[in-house]
């Protein structure tokens, strides 16, 4: 018997038997997808142009995208915002050759589409996984539309899914393969009978790759006879007029029917198509978009000392040790516009729950970045730590650490803000935000040239919001008597604060208040040497008079310039009125 020089079955040959490919690759019924359950080995999704799986699921976790449609409106923006660092752009279809995005889907023929964005390598493109065997279409030297002679395949970036033609709401999210519509011979649970768009594919898609707010341009959803209706040039017959207007009156249904699920899942979608037909999801302005997206990029970049840190860290490294105490787990990717990496903490008593359930609305939504932030929660015996994971949300329970205040002891409350939470915290900055400080609009939060050194070389230590008087009238008189006892205050001399006659306060042009930022390494030294004789009875002035009796640098912070308040003193009803204002806006 011979023995043969050409071997059967070999890798890639035409003898792999299509019957098993075919069954491979689309499972059950090629027209059904299913949901495929809590797997601790995800389902295939992506697939390289062999088949491979490739697994991409959280890709972008928790980070927001811009989906960009080709409709006429999208023209209409300033484009070049979607440059900016931190914002990610998927676009569709042809309206990739308006916006070079990051990532790029498509349903349809790969012929339908432009070169330059198939040629391009700097997107990531996602097809359907049958049209990597296909050509696409580029022009001739006298303009005339060809086949390419590469295929979809050959091109950079290129991954395929698999998809499925029966839309079923409740598992749009958790399918095995990605939905784009109705076959037209079938009709859904709403009675919409067909009706595709690659609109369907790009959400589901965003959301496997982690993504959790969507903004939406360029979506108008509206089309008209004789009209330009693309942002790129492209003509339409009244029938495919006809026809996509009602096919966006059945997307209208189905994204209405998804808007639970959608937020049972955790993803948001703001529509920032002026004038859109789109009506489902709630609207955000372009600008506002971009500002929430560009949120916890540094507004101006310095890399002094990165390649430096010990030695800077040496530098600034306090005069005690860092207590041995549990800290706050750190994100550190979190930043807010050019601020230092910082700690948001909350001390909620029995009378400041009821404030907080209702200012946290106006923080999650005009402030989105907060969430970014480690929280660490000065918790009253009285309250429950479940109602606090109410207000904020099981979202985020896994940056927050709580710390239990020990009431037993005189003034316990405000120093355990002044001694305890420095040995909790492990960024560079905290923020004690008061219960009753009510977010009011999307302006930066702060301005990063605060924290910078002086002219003198100095750091900043503290800031506090404007409160220009203290109350009694000798709280610096007996904080000065006890730190003439401290060996941190011996090189700086009283503090001379003006009091006019039968006062009942000391009247100064200083800061202090509830809400404070403070430089973590600086509280720590400060806890360090306080002692229970120490007369503290509000924390913040506390901190204030070591700022300045250490003649240290510290700022002002006009609240309602960076878009917040708490003017409400505890007037619940008055907070609740003000963020109902504020949440009516949007």
């Amino acid at each position: 018997m011979g023995i043969t020089t050409n071997p059967v079955n070999t890798a890639g040959g035409s003898e792999r038997d299509s019957c098993d490919f075919e069954r491979l690759r689309h499972a059950r019924d090629r027209s059904l997808g299913f949901p495929i359950g809590q797997y601790t080995q995800p389902a295939p999704m992506v697939f390289t142009r062999d088949g491979h799986n490739v697994f991409l699921g959280d890709m972008y976790r928790g980070r927001s995208a811009f989906l960009v449609c080709g409709g006429p409106s999208l023209t209409s923006h300033d484009l070049t915002l979607l440059n900016s660092r931190g914002v990610l752009t998927m676009a569709v279809n042809n309206a990739a050759t308006i916006v070079r995005p990051n990532l790029w889907c498509s349903v349809d023929d790969p012929g339908n589409f432009s070169d330059a964005i198939w040629y391009d390598a700097g997107i990531t493109k996602f097809v359907p996984f049958c049209h990597m065997e296909k050509t696409f279409t580029v022009r001739s030297p006298h303009g005339e539309l060809m086949d390419s002679t590469d295929k979809v395949g050959d091109m950079p970036a290129v991954f395929g899914f698999r998809r499925n033609e029966a839309f079923v709401a409740e598992q749009f999210l958790t399918e095995d393969t990605f939905n784009w519509g109705n076959h037209g011979n079938r009709h859904d649970a709403l009675g919409n009978k067909g009706s595709r768009s690659v609109m369907y594919v790009a959400i589901r898609l965003l959301h496997y790759l982690g993504i959790r707010t969507i903004y939406l341009i360029g979506c108008d959803f509206k089309m008209q006879a004789d009209a330009q209706n693309y942002a790129f040039q492209q003509d339409r017959t009244s029938a495919s007029v006809r026809g996509n207007n009602d096919s966006y009156r059945i997307m209208n249904d189905r994204f209405t029917a998804l808007l639970s699920h959608f937020e049972q899942a955790g993803l948001k979608i703001y529509n920032c198509t002026p004038e859109s037909g789109l009506k489902p999801f709630p609207r955000m302005s372009y600008e506002e978009a971009i500002e929430a997206a560009t949120a916890l990029i540094p507004k101006r970049i310095n890399t002094e000392g990165m390649y430096d840190r010990k030695s800077q860290q040496k530098k600034t490294q306090s005069r005690v040790p860092k207590p041995s105490v549990p800290t706050v787990a750190v994100d550190t990717s979190a930043c807010l516009t050019g601020l230092p990496e910082m700690t948001l903490v909350v001390p909620i008593d029995e009378h400041k729950i009821g404030h907080f359930r209702e200012s946290w609305r106006t923080w999650a939504y005009v402030k989105p970045w907060i969430s970014q932030l480690p929280i660490l929660i000065l918790r009253h015996p009285k309250i429950d730590e479940s109602a606090i994971t109410e207000v904020l949300g099981s979202e985020h329970k896994a940056r927050m650490d709580v710390m239990q205040v020990d009431d037993s002891l005189p003034h316990a409350w405000e120093r355990s803000k002044v001694i305890d939470i420095p040995g909790h915290i492990d960024t560079e900055w905290y923020w004690m935000l008061e219960p009753s400080a009510v977010a009011t609009s999307k302006l930066d939060w702060i301005a990063p040239p605060v924290f910078e050194r002086d002219e003198t070389n100095r750091e900043p230590v503290f800031m506090a919001c404007n409160w220009r008087y203290t109350k009694p009238a000798d709280t610096y008189a007996r904080l000065d008597a006890w730190a003439d006892g401290v060996d941190l205050f011996h090189d700086y001399p009283p503090l001379s604060w003006p009091i006019r006659e039968g006062a009942d306060r000391i009247e100064h042009d200083a800061i202090s208040s509830w809400s404070f930022l403070a430089n973590t390494s600086w509280a720590r030294e400060i806890a360090s040497v306080v002692d229970r004789e120490a007369p503290i009875i509000e924390h913040s002035t506390f901190m204030l008079f070591c700022a300045e009796r250490q003649r240290n640098r510290f700022s002002r912070i006009p609240m309602k310039r960076f878009g917040w308040d708490h003017s409400f003193g505890w007037d619940v009803k008055k907070i609740r009125n003000r963020c109902q204002e504020v949440l009516a806006a949007k």
